[in-house]
């Protein structure tokens, strides 16, 4: 006759041990992942004014349930990101990280101290200095893909290209700047296959001014739940999430510059006088770049 203690002690055991390893799975899928943000102004939020908590990468991180850390500050350039990541802070911060969303290189352009150079170059079609520029680029961005590794091997790194913000007066500079950023991490993903996950910012902005805060250059509340889309999109493809929809647990509130920091009248006025000039004034604006 069968030890009824003893069969009643196995069964137990069995029991309380398919429990343990399934609390132990459920413990390992309900632990959220470190979502960072590191780079120029375009992560850090700035067109919309409660960036954090309207910002494409709070969306992201609200909508896949990650922890979400955004170190990235406005005028950065690749430069300043190659020096950050021998900062013990910001190296905390990458050690720490599932996930890195990197956006940089517009500022290369855009804050240089040879900013004014660079556009009389563009206008008249002499194109060294601008396309030295790329070079500069190609460089540091390399080492920062470099050092982010070193810091932390298992990293999943995004890195978003460069959209155009300019139409008209001033558009073909930036076209030309925000090509040569884009070719620069075209050609560092051709010669280092799945370094990075290339997310494409310049699809979903180029063209579309209602998308642009009222600075003409950052996107706006509506602009920053586009992007958090497009980004959304990417870690579904690659198995970090489940959807493609936006989860907006604040509405974001446009940010505009010009009027914080020269009152309602004038900056209104300059706001008016910048978006036509930019073409960032209609839906559609009549002139070519």
């Amino acid at each position: 006759m069968p030890d009824m203690k003893k069969i009643t002690a196995v069964l137990l055991a069995i029991v309380l041990l398919l429990s343990s390893t399934a609390l132990f799975a459920f413990a390992g899928e309900s632990e959220p992942l470190n979502y960072l943000l590191i780079g120029d102004s375009i992560a850090q939020g700035y067109g919309v004014e409660n960036r954090n908590e309207a910002s494409f990468g709070k969306i992201v991180a609200n909508t896949n349930g990650y922890n979400y850390r955004n170190l990235a500050y406005s005028a950065s350039d690749t430069g300043d990101w190659l020096k950050n990541l021998d900062n013990e802070y910001y190296i905390s911060a990458v050690a720490e990280a599932d996930i890195i969303s990197l956006s940089v290189g517009s500022n290369d352009y855009l804050a240089s101290s040879d900013v004014v150079l660079l556009v009389l170059e563009d206008m008249v079609g002499y194109m060294k200095e601008i396309k030295a520029r790329e070079e500069i680029i190609l460089e540091n961005f390399s080492k920062i893909i470099d050092r982010i590794y070193e810091i932390n091997p298992d990293a999943v790194l995004l890195v978003n290209n460069v959209y155009v913000a300019w139409r008209f007066i001033g558009g073909k500079v930036f076209t030309d700047a925000s090509n040569c950023v884009n070719d620069a991490y075209d050609r560092y993903l051709e010669a280092h296959p799945g370094a990075f996950y290339l997310v494409d910012f310049a699809s979903a902005m180029n063209g579309k001014p209602q998308l642009i805060a009222d600075d003409c250059v950052h996107p706006n509340a509506e602009g920053n739940i586009v992007l958090a889309k497009v980004v959304l999109e990417k870690l579904k493809e690659i198995g970090l999430g489940e959807t493609t929809e936006p989860v907006i647990l604040v509405e974001g509130i446009d940010y505009n510059y010009y009027i914080k920091y020269y009152g309602k009248f004038a900056g209104t006025l300059l706001t008016f006088i910048i978006k036509t000039l930019t073409g960032n004034l209609f839906d559609y604006y009549p002139f070519p770049i």
